[in-house]
């Protein structure tokens, strides 16, 4: 009788336990049916593009237009060109010396002819075609090269409509790849609807191979299906446009005038200076020039000067044309995981870059552009093999003010990585940097004027060990950093301000090296390596380093797939 009252409470929980027992295995079957149907979807929508593979025209070997062969050779003709400007004072040289025309115009004749050969080649060893998650590639005539990229490594694609090819609405479709030196695929010749379509196949195939990946982390989630296919992923939103004025703006503060004197150097060391100075155009420019200063030397030197200035100002005419002709209208846009941009009225160009394939945003700032208050933005991608090989092309957004960055950036959240605002200050270097820099400027100069005494050979040394070391001070006064929660960001420059920041998640490894003197001074450098080369922060307290390093690893050690 006493122990009846217990038999139910005994039954109760036997009941419970059976209960709890049979919801968890619920629970697990529900996670099992969630897994099985993810990879049955994966499996089908495999199945299905196998499929599709069956019909789609582009898995058998495409052979290029006959219209390619414009691209070959004037693709041919610019690697020349723009490889040779090294021989145009040899070409100026044997000009002046005397030039043959009948000569001449043979060599170009028979240049014409090889380029056409070699491009008739090419275009009858040319083949494509799409199979399965990779695009393949071969040609060559004696020696064949087949090239297989895989489509999830794929980093940008951009659609360029050369003036040659504009008649007959061509264009070419260039696919960039990470790790690649070079672009890895040039199809020529495509109508604008066969380019369309093929690059809408490698961006939508591109991401199947991530779902694998992703598919058991979001098993559990709620609602996961309809997550990825939300409205605000299919989207095109766009992110900013720059009109003609920015782009005559972008021009100007852009120009380089390096590569002229480096081209025009040699030249000017052939020309007759006095027979130029002796024209009747400098001259009577020079009288305007004493007529209005006098005889103060400083006005003089100021009129120089504007003239100098003026002169810049006449060879940034070729920049900003060619920014205009290049860029013009320009239009960034993002449409779900890419930005794409377009622009261009003589070369008409349309670049998609996977987001996850930036590496970091670069913030340059020219001198010029900052008397305008306009930064350019650069986002780097993965870089080629060769730590210093850059890619063919980053994607750059010209002329924008300090206010719009965090709009910008704002639009872009993966970008964003929880920092959208320049900083206003930045933690300097130690001066240990400059001293062990700037003063060793001094010892050639020291020791030429000991050896030789004071004469104009060791005043020439001072002087340029000076100004070697004042440069040097600008430059050491422009290095340092700034740590934040998710971001780094480095600044350097000379006379203008590059700030580049990089995303903690985007580190594969870092460095650290000390000498004896750092060690017992609390400085190290540290080395930080992205998938778009390696950053160095040199002179920065000990307590830094290893908190950057820390930062990072703990960082990647979570989640390395947003390295590339």
């Amino acid at each position: 009788m006493s122990n009846q009252p217990n038999e139910p409470q005994e039954d109760n929980k036997t009941s419970v336990a059976h209960s709890s027992l049979q919801a968890s295995e619920s629970d697990s079957s529900q996670v099992t049916q969630a897994t099985q149907a993810t990879h049955a979807a994966l499996e089908s929508a495999s199945k299905s593009t196998a499929a599709d593979d069956n019909v789609n025209p582009l898995t058998q070997w495409q052979s290029l237009s006959p219209w390619s062969m414009l691209s070959f050779i004037f693709g041919s003709a610019k690697a020349i060109l723009s490889n040779g400007y090294a021989i145009i004072p040899v070409v100026y040289a044997g000009w002046h010396s005397g030039f043959d025309l009948k000569m001449g115009l043979l060599g170009f004749i028979a240049a014409i002819v090889l380029l056409t050969i070699f491009s008739f080649i090419q275009w009858q060893t040319y083949r494509f075609k799409l199979s399965g998650q990779q695009l393949n590639i071969k040609r060559g005539l004696f020696f064949t090269r087949k090239d297989e990229i895989p489509l999830n490594k794929i980093q940008n694609i951009r659609y360029s409509q050369p003036f040659y090819f504009k008649p007959f609405k061509l264009g070419t479709l260039i696919v960039e790849t990470a790790g690649s030196k070079d672009d890895e695929a040039h199809l020529s010749a495509l109508d604008a609807t066969q380019a369309s379509k093929l690059k809408q196949q490698l961006l939508q195939l591109a991401p199947q191979q991530l779902a694998t990946y992703d598919a058991v982390d979001e098993i559990s989630t709620e609602n996961t299906a309809d997550s990825v296919n939300t409205p605000s992923n299919k989207t095109h939103k766009t992110i900013v446009v720059r009109n003609l004025k920015q782009l005559i703006q972008f021009g100007f503060y852009q120009n380089n005038l390096i590569w002229f004197a480096v081209i025009a150097g040699p030249i000017m060391g052939q020309v007759q200076w006095e027979q130029i100075v002796e024209l009747p155009i400098i001259q009577q420019f020079w009288s305007v020039i004493v007529s209005y200063s006098g005889p103060s030397i400083a006005l003089q030197a100021m009129a120089i000067m504007l003239t100098l200035l003026l002169i810049y100002c006449l060879f940034s005419i070729i920049s900003i044309v060619a920014a205009v002709l290049k860029y013009h209208p320009y239009t960034l846009d993002k449409q779900q995981q890419t930005l794409q941009r377009s622009g261009g009225i003589i070369s008409h160009q349309q670049d998609a870059l996977a987001i996850r394939r930036v590496q970091l945003v670069h913030f340059s700032q020219p001198f010029l552009a900052k008397l305008l208050g306009l930064w350019t933005l650069y986002f780097k991608q993965v870089k080629g093999q060769e730590v210093e090989q850059k890619t063919t092309e980053h994607m750059l957004l010209p002329s924008v003010k300090t206010a719009e960055i965090a709009t910008i950036l704002a639009q872009i959240p993966q970008l964003a990585g929880g920092a959208t605002n320049i900083p206003a200050r930045y933690q300097a270097i130690a001066l240990a940097w400059f001293l062990r820099r700037g003063l060793l400027m001094y010892i050639p100069a020291l020791l030429i004027l000991i050896y030789t005494g004071l004469n104009p050979i060791s005043e020439v040394a001072l002087l340029i060990a000076t100004a070697v070391m004042a440069l040097t001070f600008l430059r050491y006064k422009q290095w340092g950093y700034v740590i934040e929660d998710e971001v780094l960001w480095q600044h350097s420059g000379l006379f203008g301000h590059h700030w580049k920041r990089i995303h903690y998640e985007k580190i594969q490894h870092v460095s650290i090296t000390q000498t004896k003197g750092q060690q017992r001074s609390g400085y190290a450098y540290i080395e930080i390596g992205l998938a778009s080369g390696s950053l160095t922060l040199p002179y920065i307290a000990e307590k830094d380093a290893l908190f950057i390093a820390e930062k990072a690893m703990q960082t990647i050690k979570q989640d390395y797939r947003n390295w590339i």
